[in-house]
Formats: C-alpha cells, structure tokens, sequence
C-alpha cells in the first residue's frame, strides 16, 4: 500500500529540496493556511477583494530564473488550466512585478508539483503543453523532474 502524501507534506518537501539545490525561497503557501502572497490582476474591479486572484504554493529563484509552484496530492486539471492561464496572460503582471521587486530575472516558468501516482502520470502527459515543469514526490521521498529543463534544477 503507498502512502499517502498530503499537499501540505509536498510542499514542505519541495521547499527543503528546492534550498538543498540553492534555490531562495521568495514566498509560499500550504494549504488552508492563509500565509501566501495574494496576487491580483491588474484591474480590480468589483466587491470581492481576492476574487479571481491566484496565491502560488511557491515562488523560488536561483540564477535569475523564478518558479511558480501549484501543488496537488493528485492531479487536478483545473490547476493545470490555472498555470497555463497565469503562462500565457499578463493579468498578473503588476502583482509579479511587486513579489518580485529586487530580484533580478529573466525568466519566469510556471509549473506543477504532483505526488506521483501512475494515474498522475497517465493525465500529466496529456497536458504537458499547459506548463513549463512537472515534478513528482514519489513514495521514497525521491523527486523526478518529468518535463521542463531539467538543468534548473542540479
């Protein structure tokens, strides 16, 4: 039987593992938690403060590239629709501008942190065109980069 790793052990664990690899952690969220950075779209408009707004799992740099984390103990495609809107629009632009303000970049990639399952993997290949990174936490508490440039991260 495998264990069951919730959404708040992956971050945790990609948190760790993002430092051990000299990543600095610019800001995260677990779930439920309230601790994240809110990011707004450009235009507010009507009642609701965070409506429509996106709070990444996390946001980490190293060597001017920025990641943005959604995380999930099992794949979700609605999250895989959320990273391809924020990849493809600039509704965001002036919040990432903010969180990021001091940092030096040149690249921003958007991604997915998933407990792998063999389920998982099946629906992340149909979607793979969505985003610029999938990794997996297996079971062992190993991670698998299973799309984007594996390079970013030794």
């Amino acid at each position: 039987m495998e264990r069951c790793i919730t959404e708040e052990q992956l971050t945790k664990a990609l948190l760790q593992w993002l430092e051990a690899h000299n990543w600095r952690i610019i800001c995260f969220d677990f779930p439920q938690s309230g601790t994240g950075v809110v990011l707004h779209r450009n235009k507010q408009s009507g009642s609701s403060k965070n409506k429509g707004s996106f709070i990444p799992d996390i946001v980490a740099i190293k060597n001017e590239i920025v990641l943005f984390f959604e995380n999930k103990d099992k794949f979700v495609l609605s999250d895989f629709m959320k990273v391809q809107y924020l990849r493809g629009n600039k509704d965001f632009s002036q919040s990432i501008n903010r969180l990021l303000a001091g940092n030096k970049y040149s690249k921003i990639l958007f991604g997915v942190g998933l407990v792998h399952s063999e389920c998982a993997e099946k629906k992340v290949k149909l979607h793979l065109g969505k985003l610029d990174f999938v990794i997996f936490l297996h079971a062992d508490t190993t991670f698998q980069i299973r799309h984007g440039p594996k390079e970013l991260f030794v």
